[in-house]
């Protein structure tokens, strides 16, 4: 099944951060998923199929790299913008091997989630 052309995964372990980037992009008739965690991000990401994915860089457990190398491994081909506290650095180096298509630094600014978005869709 090919991805949703509309539909948008965030990962992220703030609730917070997920529910203001999921309001944020409903109002803009986009259809918008959240995961807490990486391992509930991949499963998300096998089974709603988002064009796009916002995935935090440090989270417990499995970070934003891992679940980058995961999707990877398991040959998963989906758009990936980084958020992060960090505008560079060596695990943004690393997220960038791995095939990020951008960056977002954190506190997330909305024109330039909004921005993104539009690149990327």
């Amino acid at each position: 099944m090919p991805p949703d052309t509309k539909s948008i995964l965030v990962i992220d372990d703030e609730k917070d951060a997920c529910e203001m980037v999921k309001s944020f992009l409903e109002a803009r008739e986009y259809t918008v998923h959240t995961a807490l965690n990486g391992r509930e991000g991949i499963e998300a990401v096998k089974n709603k199929k988002p064009s796009l994915v916002f995935l935090d860089v440090k989270m417990p457990g499995m970070s934003g790299l891992d679940v980058l190398a995961e999707l990877k491994k398991e040959n998963i081909n989906v758009k990936v913008i980084l958020l992060t506290g960090l505008a560079e650095g060596e695990q943004i180096d690393k997220a960038k091997e791995l095939g990020i298509s951008g960056v977002l630094t954190k506190p997330i600014q909305l024109a330039e989630l909004s921005k993104l978005v539009k690149e990327n869709i």
